[in-house]
This record gives C-alpha cells, sequence and structure tokens, in this order.
C-alpha cells in the first residue's frame, strides 16, 4: 500500500502517453496532511501471515513499521491475494513458473514476497515509494535468505510517473495489486500506471484485490472500466470468497480493454 503522505505535487501530463488518464490540473501536495513520523517497530518486533502452501508450511514474517505511513504495515487484501496465490500455485504452478512478475504499492513487500518464495523460477519486483524501500529490503532477507534465493527486486515505482528502467516492464506477464484503492487523488495516477504496464497489444494478468471502505471508490473504478475489464476471481479456495467477501474485500482479475 503506497503512503499517500508521499505522494508529491505533479502534473500527469505526459508526452506520448497512451493512457488516457492525465490531467492538466497538478495534484496538491499531501505532505502537510500525514507526514512521515519516526520508525516505531522495534528490531525484535515483527507479525507473521500465515499463507498456506508456502514451502515448509512457512509463514511470511514481516517487520512492519507505521512511521512511513499507512503502507508500512500489513492489510487484509495483501493477505487474501497472497493466500489466493499460493492455493492456485498447487494447482496450476505453470502460472508463475518463469515468469516477471510486478506488485504495485508493495508497501511491506508480503504479496511479492510470499510469491517468490512460492516459485524460485519467478523473478519478482516489489516496488512502492521511497520511504518504504529499506522496510521492503528487511522483509525480503528476513524471508528468502536462509532459502538462498534472489528473486525478488526492490524498486522505486510512483504512480504516475514513468516506469524506471530498472523495472522488467517488456518482460512481465503478471502484475498484483492489493490495497491500492485508499486515496481518492492517487485514482488517476494508479489507473495511467496500470495502462502503461498493460498495453492493449500485451497479454497480462492483472490480479487487483481489494477491501471496500469508501463511497469514493466507485470513482476509481469508473476510471478503470474506461480501460480494463473487470471479473471477479471465482477458482479461489471453496469457501474463501464468502470468507473475505464477509470482510468487504474483492479480488478481481483486470483486462485491458482493446
Amino acid at each position: 500500500m503506497t503512503n499517500p503522505s508521499l505522494i508529491s505535487s505533479r502534473s500527469h501530463s505526459r508526452a506520448g502517453s497512451t493512457s488516457s488518464t492525465s490531467s492538466s490540473a497538478p495534484l496538491p501536495s499531501f505532505e502537510g496532511l500525514a507526514p512521515p513520523r519516526p520508525p516505531t517497530t522495534m528490531k525484535e518486533e515483527e507479525t507473521r501471515v500465515v499463507v498456506p502452501g508456502l514451502p515448509g508450511g512457512r509463514d511470511v514474517r514481516l517487520k512492519v513499521d507505521a512511521g512511513p505511513g499507512c503502507g508500512g504495515i500489513a492489510w487484509p487484501a495483501g493477505e487474501v491475494l497472497s493466500r489466493y496465490l499460493a492455493y492456485r500455485h498447487t494447482n496450476h504452478p505453470e502460472k508463475l513458473r518463469g515468469k516477471q512478475v510486478i506488485e504495485l504499492g508493495s508497501g511491506t513487500g508480503l504479496v511479492g514476497i510470499a510469491t517468490a518464495m512460492l516459485e524460485p523460477t519467478s523473478e519478482v519486483w516489489v516496488t512502492d515509494q521511497s520511504m518504504l524501500l529499506d522496510l521492503m529490503e528487511v522483509n525480503v532477507r528476513l524471508n528468502l535468505d536462509d532459502l538462498s534465493r534472489d528473486n525478488v527486486h526492490v524498486a522505486e515505482l510512483n504512480w504516475g510517473e514513468p516506469i524506471p528502467d530498472s523495472i522488467a516492464v517488456k518482460e512481465a506477464s503478471v502484475i498484483l495489486a492489493a490495497d491500492c484503492v485508499y486515496f481518492e487523488p492517487a485514482f488517476p495516477l494508479l489507473v495511467e500506471t496500470l495502462c502503461d504496464l498493460a498495453p492493449v497489444d500485451k497479454k497480462v494478468e492483472i490480479l487487483f484485490c481489494w477491501k471496500k471502505r469508501r463511497k469514493a471508490d466507485k470513482r476509481f473504478f469508473a476510471m478503470l472500466r474506461k480501460h480494463f475489464d473487470q471479473e471477479i476471481v471465482l477458482d479461489d479456495k471453496e469457501g474463501e470468497r464468502e470468507r473475505y467477501g464477509r470482510e468487504g474485500v474483492t479480488l478481481m482479475r483486470l483486462r485491458r480493454r482493446r
């Protein structure tokens, strides 16, 4: 989950952009609304997220830190998406085998880390704003060092800006996003980045998980519908969709409109 306090003021007009989500009016700065705070997590503090199906019956261990903002803690949709990926992997490992994967708004890195733990041949980019990169690095090492894996890459990616060259955009065929719908001024930025990652001529799977919180969320999905078809994921473990649905969480698959 990206920290709204770190979304800087910027215009969305970009020469040559194909997303058609840009606006000529710059967004205001939000740093004064929720300024970053000093780290609040002690060295020995961590949380564990149960994801059935991980190698060796492991949990995902996470250092969480509210200092950088809301992105530094684990949220429900991230847990739901991680569990779905693990369940699907037991039946269809080819969905991740050898894939280049990008997670948006990674926050703690939960979903991307779980993905890399599930499939050692995948290459996963966990991305967020700069203030969260150190936390993600810590969590990557916490979970992958003893597995002798180096298939997770931590990278800065600010929605609405050009994708950095360090991220394998052209090769990526799986896009993951969880708990990214929560801050209305960022809605057009997120849509623009999704369009950049999934151009109309490219086959990309986008798994998008979100928790309903406010009526304003409808505005995001109205923007999204201009560029993507949305379908509910139905192949989750029996009873899971009903369970997380009671918590207001929805897991969808997005397909770029042609």
